[in-house]
C-alpha cells in the first residue's frame, strides 16, 4: 500500500476518468485534440481491449494532443496535465493519489463480462470525491453506469457522449438514463465545458482560501424557498455545510461564482430548480453495501423476527427510508427470502421502500439494473434472484413482490405503522438536530415492541437513547425495548407536495412565558393523546393533512405511491360508511355525521363510532373535515346481566326503544347497501371502459409484436453480417499486427538511423540508432522536428525535409557529426499504399568506414594546423568542412559559426563574390585551380588592402573530392606589383 501523499498539489488534483468501448477512438482523439495543456487535471483513459494484447493508444493518441500520453505504471503518482492509458486487464483503482491494480478479480464465473470502467470510476469516487470527473464515451453495454452514480454521490461531475453523435450509444445512454449526468455533449464540445468547470471550481477554491463567504445565509434561505415553492420539499432542516457544498457544485456546473447571480439564474430558469433539487438528494446505494452489516442482520437478528411473525400470524413489515433506486430494499428482500424459502409456515412479508425522488422510485419499481451489479453480488445470488436481459439484470418476481415502492417524505408525510424493521442509513447525518430528533421519534412511534432500527455507520439514536437499546453496536442496529412506553407521534408539518397544508398559528407568547406555555402545550398534548379519540384531518379531496393519536387500528397506508387518500387507507368495514359520511357533510347543509360501524382489525371485528365534522371555524381551517374514530367499549358481563333483567321486568313499551334502535341500524345498512350498489355500478362502467381500452391496446400490441418480429429477423440478419465483417476485420488486424512486427524487426535489424516525419514535420517514428544523431525519445512522438537538437554539423535538415515534401524530389547529402563521423543523409517522400504523401523519411547511412575518411581527415587536420595563413576545406556544396587555427586567429569567428555552413554566408557574406563563386564552382567538376584571386573587403586588418585567394582540388582515396582554399592578406610593398591573378592552369 503506497504511503499517503502530503503534497497539496496531489491532494487538490482533479482527476478525469475517461471510459469508452466500441467507437470511442475518434471521440478520444477529438477530445484530446481540443484540450488545452494547462487545465491542471490528470486524465486516466480506460477502454475495452482484448486481454493480453498490447495497447497502441499512446502512439495513436499522442499526435492528437499537446499533453504527454503514457501507459499507466503501477504505483506512479498522478501528475497534472498528463494523459494515462490504463489496460483494463486487471482493473485499476486510485489509492492515495496513485493508480494500483485492483485486488478484486474483474471476471468471476457467471457474473458476465468485466466492468473495468465501473471499477475505475468507483475508486475515483472513493479516492478523489468531489475532485473526480467521469466522461463516458461511445460504447456498447452498461459499463460505467454504476461508477457514474458513485461519482455523483461524492459530489463529482459527469459528462456523457451525446447518443446522436456516438457511433454506439448504449454506454453513454445507460449513464444518461440514471439521471446523474451533468453534461450531454459531442466529444469535440467537451473540452471547453470541462475547462470552464475546472476554472470555476478553481475560482471557488481560491475564494474559500481567502475565507470569503460564497453563499450568505439570507441568500441560502431565498434559494431554498425557490426549491420549496417548485417541488414542495423543504430542505431547511438539512445541515448548512451540506447545502453549501451541493449549491457550490451546481454553481460550478453553471460556471457561476456569485450566489446572487445564481439566485437570479434560478428565477429565470425553473428547470435549474429541478436539477438543484436532485443535487440536494443524497443517494448512495448499491446491493449489499457494507456486507458485514447485512451478514449480522441475516444471521443474528432477522430469523428470530420472522419466526415471531410466523408464530403470531402477523405480517412482517419493514420500511426502507430513502431507498433511492431500490438496491437496499431488494437486498433486504433477498435476505428475507433466503431465510424463509424452506419454511413450512412462513409469514406474509411487506417491505415499504420510500424516497422523495420520483425518478429514482421509477427505476426501483422497474427492478432493472446494469450488469455491473454482479460485482456486488455472489454468483449464487445472481443466478437465484435475477434474470439476465441483454447487458442488464432484472430482479426476480418473488423478490419484487415483497417490496412496495412509494414517493414519500419521511419528515413531512404520515409514517407507516406496526413495523418490525426500519432501515434509514446515512440520512440523519445530513440533518440538523431538531430534524434528527423528529425523525427518531417518528421511527419509535412506527416500530412495534422489539422492532429493529438500522442506521448508518456514523449515526445513532443518541437523542432518544431511552427509546432504543443496542442490538448490535458495530453494525449500528438498535432495538425497541420490550414493554417500553409507546412513543407520541411527533407533530407532522403536513404532506410534502400537492397537498393543502394546515396553516400555522403564530404564537402570541412572549419569550418570558415561553417555558410555561411550552409545558402547558405538552400537558394539553398528553391529555389529548390519553382521552381524545384517534382523529384525522382531511381536505376537500379526502387527502390526509394531519393525524392525531394512534390510528393504526383503523387506517393503514395503501400499497403503491403514497397518495395519502383516507379512503384508500381505511380498513375493511370503514371505507364505505366513511365515504358516505364525507359526502354527507360535503354535499348538504349537514355539518356533523355519526355512524356505528364494524371495523375489521387483525382478523377480528371491532365496533367503532365514526364521527365526521365539517370545520367552519376558525376561518383558517374552513373547508377541512375532521374524522374521529371512537372505540365502543365492550359491555361488561355483569352489566349485561343487569340490563337483561331490567329489560325483562320493564313494560312492553321498553321494547319500543330496541325496535327503534334496530330500525335505525337497518336504515343505516340500507344506505350502506345503496352506496355500495352505486359504487359497484360506477366501478362496472369504469371496468367496461377500461376493458374496451385494453382490447384496443391489445390489438396495437399485437401489431407491434409483428413489427418487432420482423425487426428481430432483420437484426439477426444484420448481426450475421456484422459477425462476418468482424471476422474479416480481425483477420485484417492480425495481418496488420504481423506486418507491423515485421517492419519493427526489419528496422531494428538494419541498424540504420531512420526518422519518419509527418506532413507537419512532426516525429512519427524513429529507430534506436537515430537517438545517437538526434536528441529524440519515445515521449517525443508528435513533437515538431524543429524543437529537437541534433549532433550534426548540419543546420538544414528541417529546410531540406520541407523542400522534399514540397517538390517530392528526393535529396541526398553527406553530413558530419560534431565528433567528425560521416553519414550519407537521404530524404525522400513517404508515400502510402494509395500514393498519398504522408510525410518524409530521413535515413542516415554510416559512410565513415566505406570512404576511409577518418585517416585523411586526421592527416589534413595535422597539415592545415601547421600553416600560419588562413586555410579552409570545402565540400562539393561549398560548405566548410574544417578550418585551421590560422583562420580563427585571423578572423573573429568560432568553429560553431563556421563548420558546416556555406562559405558565402560567413561573416555577413564577406566572401560572397560572384567571380569567386564562379571559380570555386569549376574547381571540382573541371579540376581547375586558381591563384592569387584578389578579394577586396574590410576583414579587420588595418594594414591589409584585401585578400589573395588560392584554390585547388583535393583527391581522396575513393574518388571523393574536396576544395582547399588558402588565403593571404594583401599589404602594400615597394617592389613593382605583379598581376592580380594568373591564368588558371590545370592541377597536377
Amino acid at each position: 500500500m503506497p504511503p499517503p501523499s502530503d503534497d497539496p498539489t496531489v491532494q487538490a488534483l482533479p482527476i478525469v476518468g475517461v471510459g469508452g468501448s466500441a467507437g470511442s477512438l475518434q471521440p478520444l482523439q477529438s477530445l484530446l485534440a481540443h484540450l488545452p495543456a494547462d487545465t491542471g487535471a490528470a486524465y486516466v483513459i480506460v477502454t475495452h481491449h482484448p486481454r493480453g494484447e498490447r495497447s497502441l493508444l499512446p502512439e495513436i493518441l499522442g499526435p492528437h494532443t499537446a499533453l504527454p500520453v503514457q501507459m499507466v505504471e503501477e504505483g506512479e503518482a498522478l501528475a497534472p496535465d498528463r494523459v494515462y492509458v490504463a489496460l483494463p486487464d486487471d482493473g485499476w483503482v486510485l489509492v492515495r493519489g496513485q493508480l494500483m491494480r485492483s485486488r478484486d478479480p474483474l471476471e468471476r464465473p457467471g457474473n458476465g463480462p468485466p466492468h473495468p470502467i465501473d471499477t475505475l470510476f468507483r475508486s475515483l469516487a472513493e479516492g478523489a470525491a468531489h475532485r473526480a470527473i467521469a466522461i463516458v464515451l461511445s460504447g456498447t453495454g452498461s459499463d460505467g453506469t454504476l461508477g457514474v452514480q458513485a461519482i455523483k454521490s461524492r459530489e463529482g461531475m459527469v459528462m456523457a457522449h451525446a447518443t446522436d453523435t456516438a457511433e454506439f450509444g448504449d454506454m453513454p445512454g445507460n449513464a444518461i438514463a440514471t439521471g446523474q449526468v451533468d453534461y450531454v455533449l459531442p466529444a469535440a464540445d467537451m473540452p471547453a465545458t470541462l475547462t470552464g468547470y475546472l476554472r470555476s471550481r478553481g475560482d471557488r477554491q481560491k475564494a474559500l482560501a481567502d475565507h470569503a463567504p460564497l453563499i450568505p445565509q439570507n441568500l441560502l434561505a431565498r434559494i431554498l424557498n425557490q426549491v420549496r415553492q417548485r417541488t414542495g420539499h423543504d430542505f431547511s432542516g438539512y445541515k448548512t455545510s451540506t447545502l453549501h457544498r451541493r449549491l457550490e457544485r451546481r454553481m460550478d456546473l453553471r460556471q457561476i461564482v456569485d450566489a446572487e447571480e445564481y439566485l437570479t439564474y434560478l428565477q429565470t430558469h425553473p428547470e435549474e430548480i429541478d436539477l438543484l433539487f436532485q443535487e440536494f438528494l443524497i443517494s448512495v446505494t448499491n446491493f449489499f453495501r457494507d456486507p458485514p452489516v447485512w451478514t449480522t442482520l441475516a444471521e443474528k437478528l432477522l430469523p428470530a423476527m420472522l419466526q415471531r411473525a410466523a408464530r403470531t400470524g402477523q405480517e412482517f413489515r419493514a420500511w426502507v427510508v430513502g431507498c433511492a433506486t431500490g438496491e437496499e430494499a431488494y437486498t433486504l428482500a433477498i435476505l428475507v427470502r433466503e431465510c424463509i424459502e424452506h419454511w413450512e409456515q412462513a409469514p406474509e412479508v411487506r417491505i415499504f421502500a420510500t424516497d422523495v425522488d420520483q425518478a429514482a422510485i421509477n427505476i426501483a419499481r422497474a427492478g432493472r439494473y446494469p450488469a455491473g451489479i454482479a460485482q456486488d453480488l455472489t454468483e449464487a445470488r445472481v443466478r437465484r434472484h435475477f434474470s439476465a436481459e441483454n447487458d442488464a439484470y432484472r430482479i426476480g418476481r418473488e423478490v419484487r413482490d415483497m417490496v412496495v415502492f412509494a414517493e414519500h417524505n419521511a419528515l413531512q408525510d404520515p409514517p407507516f405503522t406496526g413495523l418490525d424493521l426500519i432501515t434509514c442509513r446515512n440520512l440523519l447525518i445530513y440533518l440538523e438536530r431538531d430534524r434528527q430528533e423528529r425523525l427518531l421519534a417518528l421511527f419509535r412511534y412506527s416500530l412495534r415492541s422489539q422492532g429493529l432500527l438500522l442506521l448508518g455507520a456514523s449515526e445513532s439514536p443518541d437523542y432518544h437513547s431511552e427509546a432504543f437499546s443496542v442490538a448490535d453496536k458495530e453494525s449500528r442496529i438498535f432495538r425497541v425495548p420490550e414493554g417500553g412506553l409507546p412513543s407520541l407521534l411527533p407533530e407532522m408539518p403536513g404532506p410534502s407536495r400537492h397537498h393543502r397544508a394546515l396553516p400555522s398559528q403564530e404564537s402570541s407568547d412572549s419569550p418570558a412565558t415561553g417555558t410555561g406555555n411550552s409545558l402547558a402545550r405538552n400537558v394539553e398534548r398528553l391529555l389529548a393523546l390519553q382521552f381524545a379519540p384517534p382523529t384525522v384531518v382531511v381536505n376537500d379531496r379526502g387527502e390526509v393533512v394531519y393525524i392525531h393519536g394512534r390510528t393504526g387500528r383503523f387506517l393503514e397506508p395503501a400499497s403503491g405511491p403514497a397518495r395519502n387518500q383516507i379512503l384508500e387507507m381505511a380498513r375493511p368495514g370503514l371505507r364505505a360508511p366513511l365515504s358516505q359520511a364525507l359526502k354527507d357533510v360535503t354535499g348538504s347543509d349537514t355539518d356533523h355525521v355519526t355512524r356505528e360501524v364494524q371495523v375489521q382489525t387483525n382478523g377480528d371485528t371491532e365496533p367503532v363510532r365514526l364521527e365526521v365534522r365539517r370545520i367552519r371555524t376558525p376561518a383558517a381551517l374552513s373547508g377541512f373535515r375532521l374524522v374521529a374514530l371512537h372505540s365502543v367499549p365492550a359491555v361488561d358481563p355483569a352489566e349485561a346481566s343487569i340490563e337483561s333483567c331490567a329489560t325483562a321486568a320493564a313494560p312492553e313499551g321498553g321494547n319500543t326503544a330496541d325496535a327503534t334502535r334496530l330500525k335505525r341500524e337497518l336504515e343505516a345498512l340500507r344506505q350502506d347497501k345503496q352506496f355500495a350498489v352505486k359504487e359497484l355500478q360506477s366501478s362496472n362502467e369504469e371496468l367496461q371502459s377500461l376493458n374496451e381500452e385494453l382490447q384496443s391496446m391489445n390489438e396495437e400490441h399485437q401489431s407491434s409484436n409483428e413489427e418487432l418480429e420482423a425487426a428481430k429477423e432483420e437484426v439477426e440478419s444484420l448481426n450475421q453480417e456484422l459477425r462476418s465483417v468482424n471476422t474479416e476485420l480481425q483477420t485484417r488486424v492480425d495481418d496488420l499486427t504481423e506486418a507491423n512486427d515485421d517492419l519493427k524487426n526489419l528496422l531494428e535489424s538494419t541498424h540504420l538511423a531512420i526518422l519518419f516525419l509527418d506532413e507537419s514535420l512532426n516525429i512519427k517514428r524513429f529507430t534506436m540508432p537515430a537517438q545517437t544523431l538526434i536528441a529524440v525519445r519515445p515521449s517525443d512522438i508528435g513533437r515538431p522536428l524543429r524543437e529537437l537538437t541534433t549532433r550534426l554539423c548540419y543546420d538544414s535538415l528541417e529546410a531540406d525535409a520541407e523542400a522534399v515534401l514540397d517538390s517530392l524530389i528526393p535529396r541526398e547529402v553527406k553530413v558530419q557529426t560534431q565528433t567528425g563521423h560521416w553519414y550519407l543523409l537521404r530524404i525522400q517522400p513517404y508515400r502510402s499504399t494509395r500514393n498519398v504523401i504522408r510525410g518524409v523519411v530521413c535515413t542516415f547511412q554510416d559512410i565513415q568506414a566505406a570512404q576511409g575518411v577518418a585517416r585523411p581527415e586526421a592527416f589534413f587536420r595535422a597539415v592545415v594546423d601547421t600553416v600560419r595563413e588562413p586555410l579552409l576545406v570545402l565540400n562539393s556544396e561549398l560548405r566548410v568542412v574544417s578550418a585551421n587555427d590560422g583562420f580563427y586567429r585571423s578572423f573573429p569567428l568560432t568553429p560553431e559559426s563556421v563548420e558546416g555552413r556555406s562559405l558565402f554566408k560567413l561573416a555577413d557574406g564577406q566572401w560572397n563574390h560572384p567571380e569567386l563563386r564562379a571559380l570555386l564552382t569549376e574547381v571540382l567538376p573541371q579540376n581547375k585551380a586558381f591563384h592569387d584571386f584578389e578579394l577586396t573587403a574590410d576583414f579587420g586588418d588595418p594594414e591589409s588592402t584585401g585578400l589573395l585567394l588560392n584554390g585547388r582540388r583535393l583527391e581522396l582515396e575513393d574518388d571523393a573530392s574536396m576544395i582547399l582554399l588558402t588565403m593571404e592578406f594583401r599589404r602594400p610593398v615597394s617592389r613593382a606589383p605583379e598581376p592580380a591573378a594568373r591564368s588558371p592552369d590545370h592541377g597536377p
